[in-house]
């Protein structure tokens, strides 16, 4: 009778809690997990200025848009500098954001 009573206890939840059984646990519904991001690309269409800074820069085409990336690439951009040149002109970068 002692080890009956023993092995009740070891066995039972100290909490009070009740016991989990089959017929008790209740399934959640599926989560959709968005993929990890794995590849972030924008492209960018700027001006290159005579005296070398670059500016007016505009996303032509991202593969995330409105997660912030295109915003993150103008800021990128925004202290960038090219040799000078005779006059103004137009380029195109792909800015690549890897994890």
């Amino acid at each position: 009778m002692i080890a009956l009573t023993l092995a009740i206890a070891l066995l039972a939840d100290p909490t009070g809690a009740p016991s989990l059984t089959r017929a008790t646990l209740k399934t959640e519904p599926a989560r959709v997990v968005a993929p990890a991001l794995q590849s972030v690309a924008v492209t960018l269409e700027c001006t290159a200025f005579a005296d070398g800074r670059v500016g007016d820069c505009q996303v032509l085409g991202e593969t995330h848009p409105g997660m912030g990336f295109g915003d993150a690439a103008i800021a990128l951009m925004r202290d960038a500098q090219v040799q000078p040149a005779a006059a103004n002109h137009q380029f195109a970068r792909t800015i690549q954001f890897m994890p």
